[in-house]
């Protein structure tokens, strides 16, 4: 069954530092121009624990430095997927680092999108009334219209070195990757939503406040738009019992939508320790 445990009430505390002096599973990385850069791993699995430095998730990649592009080519990343759509691309190009050999775009859009800049669709009342219930909607709809681009995103991920996977905010799209990954691995409910989470501490106040001035001059409230600046924990909830009410599982979404048991079973392999 899905856990139905509040946001305040997941255990945030993973955040800190071990007495080991490894961090805990979600622990932000802190590289200059992103604001949502984390290794998937760390998290228990059925039979193990989820493999570190294989996987990262993160925002999108338009404002690194030359430090923080070092940062990321020390990491071991040859692979970046990117799940924008072009659009998106096309306003925030990626910057990537000497070590990239495979740049995979996989395009995922919300249903109904006009694909314009964010704050032309805010303006143009694109989110007005948008609630978590309705973000919730969202993530079904996602799961449900881009089942073959989650199938490629996640063999491109998984098929070479290390990787990392992300969208604009690192949390939407993004979000549901890692909760399908995750899930695949055997991790608990609790702890993908727990991961899913981490999105609201490391990144949604700051970006609002940083956005905050933009939503002045249009004479909007922002928090009347928190619910798609954030990363709401209903969202999730509603994306994990989605799984649960079609397909039975993420293994099972996966093959519907045409993924190889092969690949399936090499994640497993490749992916715990």
């Amino acid at each position: 069954m899905v856990a139905r445990t509040h946001r305040q009430r997941l255990a945030l505390s993973r955040v800190n530092e071990t007495q080991t002096g490894e961090s805990e599973p979600g622990a932000q990385i802190v590289v200059e121009g992103l604001r949502n850069l984390r290794d998937l791993g760390g998290w228990s699995a059925s039979s193990g624990t989820v493999r570190r430095g294989r996987l990262f998730r993160s925002d999108r990649l338009d404002r690194l430095t030359p430090s923080s592009l070092s940062a990321l080519d020390s990491l071991g990343i040859s692979t970046v997927v990117d799940l924008r759509y072009q659009s998106e691309i096309d306003e925030s190009p990626s910057q990537l680092w000497p070590l990239v050999s495979n740049h995979v775009e996989v395009p995922m859009a919300p249903e109904n999108s006009t694909g314009l800049p964010f704050m032309e669709r805010v303006a143009n009342g694109e989110y007005d009334g948008l609630t978590d219930e309705v973000m919730a909607e969202m993530y079904g709809q996602l799961l449900d219209r881009h089942r073959v681009a989650f199938v490629d995103a996640i063999t491109a991920s998984v098929s070479t070195g290390p990787a990392l996977f992300h969208c604009s905010a690192g949390k939407d799209r993004t979000g549901l990757m890692a909760m399908l990954i995750l899930s695949v691995l055997g991790v608990s409910d609790t702890d993908i939503m727990t991961d899913f989470d981490l999105t609201n501490r490391y990144r949604t106040e700051e970006h609002m406040a940083e956005m905050a001035p933009q939503f002045v001059d249009l004479d909007l409230d922002i928090e009347s738009f928190r619910p798609i600046m954030s990363a709401p924990v209903p969202a999730i909830e509603r994306a994990l019992s989605w799984i649960e009410a079609g397909p039975g599982t993420a293994e099972a979404y996966l093959v519907d939508a045409g993924m190889s048991q092969v690949v399936i079973d090499q994640m497993r392999e490749d992916l715990i320790v």
